[in-house]
Protein backbone atom coordinates (compact mmCIF):
# COMPACT_ATOMS: atom_id res chain seq x y z
CA UNK A 1 0.00 0.00 0.00
CA UNK A 2 1.27 3.51 -0.74
CA UNK A 3 1.40 6.16 1.49
CA UNK A 4 1.01 9.89 0.76
CA UNK A 5 4.07 11.11 3.03
CA UNK A 6 2.66 14.64 2.72
CA UNK A 7 -0.75 13.69 4.23
CA UNK A 8 0.96 11.43 6.46
CA UNK A 9 3.15 14.54 7.81
CA UNK A 10 0.17 16.51 7.99
CA UNK A 11 -2.36 14.09 9.81
CA UNK A 12 0.57 13.74 12.20
CA UNK A 13 1.26 17.59 12.84
CA UNK A 14 -2.25 18.11 13.82
CA UNK A 15 -2.35 15.46 15.99
CA UNK A 16 0.51 16.81 17.49
CA UNK A 17 -0.62 20.50 18.11
CA UNK A 18 -4.30 18.83 18.94
CA UNK A 19 -2.23 16.74 21.96
CA UNK A 20 -0.29 20.36 23.22
CA UNK A 21 -3.47 22.15 22.64
CA UNK A 22 -5.59 19.67 25.27
CA UNK A 23 -2.50 19.65 28.01
CA UNK A 24 -2.25 23.50 27.81
CA UNK A 25 -5.87 23.57 28.16
CA UNK A 26 -5.45 21.96 30.78
CA UNK A 27 -3.15 22.88 32.41
CA UNK A 28 -4.84 26.70 32.44
CA UNK A 29 -7.97 25.00 34.20
CA UNK A 30 -5.51 23.63 36.93
CA UNK A 31 -4.18 27.11 36.89
CA UNK A 32 -7.53 28.80 37.17
CA UNK A 33 -9.60 26.76 39.24
CA UNK A 34 -13.24 27.83 40.48
CA UNK A 35 -12.47 27.71 44.27
CA UNK A 36 -14.07 29.70 47.70
CA UNK A 37 -11.57 29.65 50.27
CA UNK A 38 -13.61 30.59 53.84
CA UNK A 39 -12.29 30.44 57.71
CA UNK A 40 -14.55 30.35 60.33
CA UNK A 41 -14.89 28.94 63.96
CA UNK A 42 -17.89 26.42 63.80
CA UNK A 43 -15.86 23.04 64.98
CA UNK A 44 -18.92 21.49 67.42
CA UNK A 45 -21.38 18.86 66.35
CA UNK A 46 -23.89 21.21 65.52
CA UNK A 47 -22.16 23.87 64.05
CA UNK A 48 -20.68 21.63 61.97
CA UNK A 49 -24.07 20.66 60.79
CA UNK A 50 -25.06 24.27 60.17
CA UNK A 51 -21.90 24.85 57.95
CA UNK A 52 -22.39 21.94 56.03
CA UNK A 53 -26.06 22.90 55.13
CA UNK A 54 -24.43 26.18 54.40
CA UNK A 55 -22.10 25.19 52.05
CA UNK A 56 -23.99 22.09 50.36
CA UNK A 57 -26.65 25.33 49.73
CA UNK A 58 -23.98 27.11 48.21
CA UNK A 59 -22.84 23.87 45.80
CA UNK A 60 -26.25 23.21 44.68
CA UNK A 61 -25.86 26.75 42.75
CA UNK A 62 -22.55 26.42 41.76
CA UNK A 63 -21.21 22.79 41.95
CA UNK A 64 -17.85 23.85 39.84
CA UNK A 65 -16.47 25.17 42.66
CA UNK A 66 -14.33 23.72 45.05
CA UNK A 67 -15.07 24.94 48.53
CA UNK A 68 -11.72 25.48 50.97
CA UNK A 69 -12.94 25.26 54.61
CA UNK A 70 -10.33 26.47 57.51
CA UNK A 71 -12.10 26.00 60.47
CA UNK A 72 -9.83 27.60 63.73
CA UNK A 73 -11.59 26.19 67.10
CA UNK A 74 -11.07 27.66 70.30
CA UNK A 75 -11.97 30.63 72.67
CA UNK A 76 -15.40 31.47 70.93
CA UNK A 77 -13.57 32.57 67.71
CA UNK A 78 -10.61 34.32 69.48
CA UNK A 79 -7.91 31.56 67.91
CA UNK A 80 -9.99 32.22 64.48
CA UNK A 81 -9.49 36.13 64.92
CA UNK A 82 -5.74 36.15 66.03
CA UNK A 83 -5.14 33.70 62.49
CA UNK A 84 -7.22 36.15 60.45
CA UNK A 85 -5.00 39.18 61.51
CA UNK A 86 -2.06 37.95 60.70
CA UNK A 87 -3.23 36.86 57.34
CA UNK A 88 -4.53 40.08 56.75
CA UNK A 89 -1.47 41.79 57.31
CA UNK A 90 0.45 39.55 54.71
CA UNK A 91 -1.55 40.14 52.09
CA UNK A 92 -2.84 36.55 52.38
CA UNK A 93 -6.94 37.21 52.85
CA UNK A 94 -8.87 34.17 52.29
CA UNK A 95 -12.25 34.74 49.79
CA UNK A 96 -14.16 35.26 53.05
CA UNK A 97 -13.94 35.00 57.16
CA UNK A 98 -16.41 34.87 60.00
CA UNK A 99 -16.65 37.76 62.03
CA UNK A 100 -18.94 39.37 64.72
CA UNK A 101 -20.33 42.70 62.56
CA UNK A 102 -17.78 45.07 65.11
CA UNK A 103 -15.05 42.67 64.27
CA UNK A 104 -14.65 43.91 60.80
CA UNK A 105 -14.07 47.24 61.67
CA UNK A 106 -10.33 47.43 62.37
CA UNK A 107 -10.21 45.87 59.10
CA UNK A 108 -12.74 48.67 57.04
CA UNK A 109 -10.64 51.26 58.87
CA UNK A 110 -7.62 50.02 57.59
CA UNK A 111 -9.17 49.89 53.52
CA UNK A 112 -8.91 45.73 54.10
CA UNK A 113 -12.40 45.90 53.53
CA UNK A 114 -14.62 45.45 50.17
CA UNK A 115 -18.21 46.66 50.31
CA UNK A 116 -21.16 44.41 48.74
CA UNK A 117 -23.78 46.50 48.47
CA UNK A 118 -25.07 44.64 45.93
CA UNK A 119 -25.53 41.49 47.76
CA UNK A 120 -28.35 43.88 49.86
CA UNK A 121 -31.10 44.23 46.80
CA UNK A 122 -34.77 45.44 47.70
CA UNK A 123 -35.62 42.15 48.75
CA UNK A 124 -33.10 41.27 50.78
CA UNK A 125 -33.64 44.38 52.60
CA UNK A 126 -37.07 44.26 53.02
CA UNK A 127 -36.80 40.42 54.50
CA UNK A 128 -34.75 41.56 56.96
CA UNK A 129 -35.65 43.66 59.68
CA UNK A 130 -34.00 47.40 60.02
CA UNK A 131 -31.48 46.59 63.55
CA UNK A 132 -30.17 43.59 61.59
CA UNK A 133 -29.28 45.46 58.61
CA UNK A 134 -27.72 48.16 60.14
CA UNK A 135 -25.20 46.19 61.69
CA UNK A 136 -24.20 44.72 58.54
CA UNK A 137 -23.05 48.31 57.86
CA UNK A 138 -19.91 49.91 58.25
CA UNK A 139 -19.73 53.65 59.77
CA UNK A 140 -19.67 55.08 55.80
CA UNK A 141 -23.21 53.32 55.49
CA UNK A 142 -22.12 50.73 52.88
CA UNK A 143 -22.74 47.26 54.09
CA UNK A 144 -19.66 45.18 54.21
CA UNK A 145 -21.11 41.94 55.36
CA UNK A 146 -24.40 39.67 55.38
CA UNK A 147 -25.54 37.32 58.82
CA UNK A 148 -26.05 33.55 58.76
CA UNK A 149 -28.43 34.11 61.56
CA UNK A 150 -30.15 35.18 64.65
CA UNK A 151 -28.85 33.83 67.79
CA UNK A 152 -30.55 35.27 70.78
CA UNK A 153 -28.36 36.93 73.19
CA UNK A 154 -29.14 37.02 77.33
CA UNK A 155 -31.12 34.32 78.13
CA UNK A 156 -31.73 32.17 81.28
CA UNK A 157 -32.88 28.21 80.38
CA UNK A 158 -33.73 26.44 83.39
CA UNK A 159 -34.73 22.81 83.90
CA UNK A 160 -38.51 22.43 83.90
CA UNK A 161 -38.12 19.69 86.73
CA UNK A 162 -36.55 21.44 89.13
CA UNK A 163 -38.39 24.52 89.16
CA UNK A 164 -41.69 22.34 89.14
CA UNK A 165 -40.28 20.40 92.18
CA UNK A 166 -39.14 22.96 94.13
CA UNK A 167 -42.84 25.25 93.44
CA UNK A 168 -41.09 28.04 91.12
CA UNK A 169 -41.91 29.62 88.15
CA UNK A 170 -40.82 32.52 86.12
CA UNK A 171 -39.92 36.01 87.86
CA UNK A 172 -40.93 39.36 86.81
CA UNK A 173 -38.85 40.91 89.50
CA UNK A 174 -35.69 40.84 91.07
CA UNK A 175 -37.12 39.91 94.26
CA UNK A 176 -38.70 36.81 92.50
CA UNK A 177 -35.44 35.84 91.01
CA UNK A 178 -33.66 36.18 94.82
CA UNK A 179 -36.18 33.95 96.11
CA UNK A 180 -35.65 31.38 93.35
CA UNK A 181 -32.21 31.10 94.40
CA UNK A 182 -32.32 31.12 98.12
CA UNK A 183 -35.41 28.49 97.45
CA UNK A 184 -32.71 26.21 95.15
CA UNK A 185 -29.79 27.18 97.70
CA UNK A 186 -31.62 25.90 100.78
CA UNK A 187 -32.67 22.66 99.18
CA UNK A 188 -28.75 21.99 97.92
CA UNK A 189 -29.11 22.58 94.81
CA UNK A 190 -26.87 25.26 92.75
CA UNK A 191 -29.26 28.20 91.56
CA UNK A 192 -27.53 29.20 89.16
CA UNK A 193 -24.56 27.10 87.22
CA UNK A 194 -21.35 28.96 85.77
CA UNK A 195 -18.32 27.80 84.14
CA UNK A 196 -16.27 30.68 83.24
CA UNK A 197 -13.04 28.74 82.61
CA UNK A 198 -12.47 31.10 79.72
CA UNK A 199 -13.31 34.00 81.59
CA UNK A 200 -16.04 35.47 79.13
CA UNK A 201 -19.16 33.71 80.58
CA UNK A 202 -18.49 35.81 83.69
CA UNK A 203 -18.74 38.77 81.56
CA UNK A 204 -21.73 37.42 79.80
CA UNK A 205 -23.78 37.76 82.58
CA UNK A 206 -22.62 41.15 83.08
CA UNK A 207 -23.43 41.99 79.79
CA UNK A 208 -26.96 40.63 80.06
CA UNK A 209 -27.43 42.86 83.68
CA UNK A 210 -26.55 45.78 81.65
CA UNK A 211 -29.39 45.13 79.37
CA UNK A 212 -31.76 44.66 82.34
CA UNK A 213 -31.22 48.05 83.37
CA UNK A 214 -33.41 49.32 80.77
CA UNK A 215 -33.00 50.10 76.54
CA UNK A 216 -31.60 53.55 76.96
CA UNK A 217 -29.13 52.74 79.69
CA UNK A 218 -27.45 49.93 77.23
CA UNK A 219 -27.68 52.18 74.36
CA UNK A 220 -25.38 54.74 76.30
CA UNK A 221 -22.92 51.70 77.13
CA UNK A 222 -22.44 50.39 74.07
CA UNK A 223 -21.96 54.33 73.03
CA UNK A 224 -18.90 55.00 75.32
CA UNK A 225 -21.49 57.68 77.73
CA UNK A 226 -21.37 55.54 81.24
CA UNK A 227 -18.22 57.94 82.23
CA UNK A 228 -19.01 58.44 85.56
CA UNK A 229 -18.01 55.62 88.43
CA UNK A 230 -21.33 56.58 90.63
CA UNK A 231 -23.46 56.14 88.18
CA UNK A 232 -26.68 54.25 89.36
CA UNK A 233 -27.07 52.03 86.98
CA UNK A 234 -23.80 50.93 86.16
CA UNK A 235 -23.31 50.04 89.83
CA UNK A 236 -26.70 48.40 90.47
CA UNK A 237 -25.38 46.22 87.71
CA UNK A 238 -22.21 45.23 89.22
CA UNK A 239 -23.96 44.50 92.45
CA UNK A 240 -26.13 42.38 91.11
CA UNK A 241 -23.53 40.35 89.13
CA UNK A 242 -22.02 40.13 93.07
CA UNK A 243 -24.80 38.72 94.61
CA UNK A 244 -25.14 36.24 91.96
CA UNK A 245 -21.63 35.28 92.83
CA UNK A 246 -23.21 33.87 96.08
CA UNK A 247 -25.33 31.45 94.12
CA UNK A 248 -22.67 29.96 91.43
CA UNK A 249 -21.54 26.52 91.43
CA UNK A 250 -17.93 26.72 93.93
CA UNK A 251 -16.36 25.07 91.10
CA UNK A 252 -17.50 27.53 88.46
CA UNK A 253 -13.41 28.77 87.62
CA UNK A 254 -12.55 24.71 86.36
CA UNK A 255 -15.74 24.11 83.69
CA UNK A 256 -16.92 25.85 80.44
CA UNK A 257 -20.06 27.18 79.79
CA UNK A 258 -21.12 24.10 78.29
CA UNK A 259 -20.30 21.94 80.86
CA UNK A 260 -22.24 24.35 83.35
CA UNK A 261 -25.28 24.28 81.34
CA UNK A 262 -24.96 20.55 81.23
CA UNK A 263 -25.23 21.05 84.82
CA UNK A 264 -28.82 22.21 84.31
CA UNK A 265 -29.85 19.88 82.09
CA UNK A 266 -29.01 17.00 84.15
CA UNK A 267 -30.78 18.62 86.79
CA UNK A 268 -27.62 19.07 89.20
CA UNK A 269 -28.42 23.24 89.27
CA UNK A 270 -31.49 25.27 88.23
CA UNK A 271 -30.43 27.70 85.55
CA UNK A 272 -27.73 28.98 83.67
CA UNK A 273 -27.36 32.46 81.38
CA UNK A 274 -26.71 32.04 78.09
CA UNK A 275 -27.40 32.97 74.16
CA UNK A 276 -29.61 30.65 72.16
CA UNK A 277 -26.97 28.24 71.87
CA UNK A 278 -27.37 27.15 75.64
CA UNK A 279 -30.79 25.45 74.09
CA UNK A 280 -28.62 23.41 72.13
CA UNK A 281 -27.29 21.62 75.15
CA UNK A 282 -30.75 20.24 75.92
CA UNK A 283 -31.66 19.61 72.68
CA UNK A 284 -28.53 17.43 72.04
CA UNK A 285 -29.47 15.69 75.09
CA UNK A 286 -33.02 14.72 73.50
CA UNK A 287 -34.49 17.28 75.88
CA UNK A 288 -37.80 19.14 74.56
CA UNK A 289 -39.09 22.89 75.45
CA UNK A 290 -41.23 23.26 77.36
CA UNK A 291 -41.15 19.89 79.05
CA UNK A 292 -38.04 19.66 79.83
CA UNK A 293 -36.24 23.10 79.73
CA UNK A 294 -37.80 26.11 79.96
CA UNK A 295 -36.44 30.07 79.05
CA UNK A 296 -36.81 33.99 80.79
CA UNK A 297 -35.44 37.04 80.23
CA UNK A 298 -33.56 38.91 83.35
CA UNK A 299 -36.10 41.22 85.15
CA UNK A 300 -36.41 44.84 83.15
CA UNK A 301 -34.83 43.40 79.77
CA UNK A 302 -38.37 41.24 78.90
CA UNK A 303 -39.16 43.12 76.20
CA UNK A 304 -35.97 43.62 74.67
CA UNK A 305 -34.49 41.30 72.06
CA UNK A 306 -30.27 40.75 72.31
CA UNK A 307 -29.03 39.72 69.24
CA UNK A 308 -25.99 38.39 68.91
CA UNK A 309 -24.68 38.00 64.69
CA UNK A 310 -21.90 35.62 63.19
CA UNK A 311 -20.94 37.36 59.67
CA UNK A 312 -19.28 37.09 56.35
CA UNK A 313 -16.78 39.62 54.86
CA UNK A 314 -15.18 40.34 51.60
CA UNK A 315 -11.06 40.85 52.17
CA UNK A 316 -9.47 43.40 49.94
CA UNK A 317 -7.65 41.17 47.62
CA UNK A 318 -9.30 38.21 47.66
CA UNK A 319 -8.05 35.79 45.22
CA UNK A 320 -11.53 34.63 43.68
CA UNK A 321 -13.76 37.34 44.50
CA UNK A 322 -16.85 36.32 42.03
CA UNK A 323 -16.74 33.09 44.15
CA UNK A 324 -17.14 34.93 47.06
CA UNK A 325 -19.89 37.20 46.12
CA UNK A 326 -21.94 34.17 45.03
CA UNK A 327 -21.00 33.08 48.51
CA UNK A 328 -22.58 36.01 50.18
CA UNK A 329 -25.89 36.01 48.03
CA UNK A 330 -26.13 32.18 48.41
CA UNK A 331 -26.26 33.08 52.38
CA UNK A 332 -28.99 35.73 52.17
CA UNK A 333 -31.53 33.27 50.40
CA UNK A 334 -34.25 32.16 52.38
CA UNK A 335 -33.37 28.84 51.77
CA UNK A 336 -29.92 29.26 52.77
CA UNK A 337 -31.01 30.91 56.40
CA UNK A 338 -33.48 28.24 57.52
CA UNK A 339 -30.43 25.44 56.14
CA UNK A 340 -28.27 26.93 58.43
CA UNK A 341 -30.21 28.43 61.66
CA UNK A 342 -31.98 25.12 62.13
CA UNK A 343 -28.95 22.83 63.05
CA UNK A 344 -26.92 25.98 64.73
CA UNK A 345 -29.89 26.63 66.83
CA UNK A 346 -30.41 29.95 65.38
CA UNK A 347 -33.52 31.93 64.03
CA UNK A 348 -33.00 33.05 60.31
CA UNK A 349 -32.33 36.44 59.84
CA UNK A 350 -35.00 37.05 56.98
CA UNK A 351 -38.28 37.05 58.35
CA UNK A 352 -39.78 35.06 55.20
CA UNK A 353 -37.59 31.82 55.85
CA UNK A 354 -39.45 28.91 56.47
CA UNK A 355 -39.24 27.38 60.26
CA UNK A 356 -40.18 23.61 59.96
CA UNK A 357 -38.78 20.39 59.75
CA UNK A 358 -35.08 20.76 61.47
CA UNK A 359 -36.50 23.19 63.89
CA UNK A 360 -37.29 23.00 67.67
CA UNK A 361 -40.20 23.97 69.59
CA UNK A 362 -37.44 26.48 71.44
CA UNK A 363 -36.56 27.88 68.14
CA UNK A 364 -40.31 28.43 66.34
CA UNK A 365 -42.06 28.92 69.98
CA UNK A 366 -39.32 31.11 72.11
CA UNK A 367 -36.97 32.22 70.18
CA UNK A 368 -39.12 33.07 67.28
CA UNK A 369 -41.70 34.62 69.03
CA UNK A 370 -39.72 36.71 71.22
CA UNK A 371 -37.58 38.02 67.66
CA UNK A 372 -41.15 38.95 66.76
CA UNK A 373 -42.90 40.60 69.20
CA UNK A 374 -40.02 42.41 71.45
CA UNK A 375 -40.70 46.04 71.54
CA UNK A 376 -36.35 46.62 71.28
CA UNK A 377 -33.50 44.98 70.11
CA UNK A 378 -29.87 45.34 70.93
CA UNK A 379 -26.69 44.28 69.36
CA UNK A 380 -25.04 41.93 71.42
CA UNK A 381 -21.53 43.79 72.94
CA UNK A 382 -19.39 41.62 70.81
CA UNK A 383 -21.67 42.66 67.40
CA UNK A 384 -21.55 46.38 68.69
CA UNK A 385 -18.59 47.23 70.39
CA UNK A 386 -15.31 47.12 69.28
CA UNK A 387 -13.38 43.94 70.29
CA UNK A 388 -10.77 45.72 72.26
CA UNK A 389 -12.72 47.29 74.35
CA UNK A 390 -14.87 43.70 75.04
CA UNK A 391 -11.22 42.50 75.73
CA UNK A 392 -10.48 45.09 78.45
CA UNK A 393 -14.05 45.01 79.77
CA UNK A 394 -13.71 40.79 80.51
CA UNK A 395 -10.16 41.58 82.24
CA UNK A 396 -12.35 43.95 84.45
CA UNK A 397 -14.98 41.61 85.63
CA UNK A 398 -12.68 38.63 85.87
CA UNK A 399 -10.37 40.61 88.04
CA UNK A 400 -12.64 43.23 89.98
CA UNK A 401 -15.67 41.17 90.47
CA UNK A 402 -14.82 37.69 90.06
CA UNK A 403 -11.64 37.32 92.31
CA UNK A 404 -12.29 40.86 94.13
CA UNK A 405 -15.40 41.12 94.21
CA UNK A 406 -14.83 45.13 94.34
CA UNK A 407 -17.73 47.19 92.98
CA UNK A 408 -16.29 50.40 93.15
CA UNK A 409 -12.70 49.23 91.43
CA UNK A 410 -14.91 48.00 89.26
CA UNK A 411 -17.12 50.82 88.35
CA UNK A 412 -14.31 53.17 88.55
CA UNK A 413 -12.30 51.09 85.90
CA UNK A 414 -15.10 50.95 83.33
CA UNK A 415 -16.31 54.07 83.74
CA UNK A 416 -12.13 55.02 82.56
CA UNK A 417 -12.55 52.23 79.69
CA UNK A 418 -15.57 53.94 78.36
CA UNK A 419 -14.21 57.31 78.37
CA UNK A 420 -10.94 56.12 77.31
CA UNK A 421 -12.61 54.07 74.03
CA UNK A 422 -12.45 55.31 70.02
CA UNK A 423 -16.36 54.70 69.37
CA UNK A 424 -16.45 54.43 65.75
CA UNK A 425 -19.67 54.69 65.37
CA UNK A 426 -23.25 55.37 67.13
CA UNK A 427 -26.03 52.86 68.15
CA UNK A 428 -29.81 54.50 67.88
CA UNK A 429 -31.79 51.95 69.92
CA UNK A 430 -34.83 54.19 70.98
CA UNK A 431 -36.87 55.82 69.26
Amino acid sequence: MKINLKNYFLTILFLVVFLLSCTFSSSAVEQNPKILEIYHWWTSGSEKAAMDALVGEYLAKYPDVTVLESPVAGGGGLEMRQVMHTLMLAGEAPDSFQSYPFGLIPYWQADMLVAIDEVWTTEVREAVPDVLEDMCKMPDGHYYAVPCGVQQAGVFFYNTKVFKENGLSKPTTWDDFWNICETLKAKGIDPIALGDKNAWPLTYIFRTLTASEGIKYYEDFINGKVTSESHPQLVDSLEKLVKMGQYFNSDHAALTWDEAMGRVVKGEAGLSIMGDCGAGEFIVAGKEYPDDFGAFYAPGAADIFGISLDVFGLPKGAKHPEQAMNWFKTIMTKEAQSAFAGPKGFIPARTDSVMAEGFSNYQIDESAVHFQEAKYYRPGMWSGTPSTFMGKLTDIISQEIGINEDVAAAAKAIANLENETEWPKEWKLTP
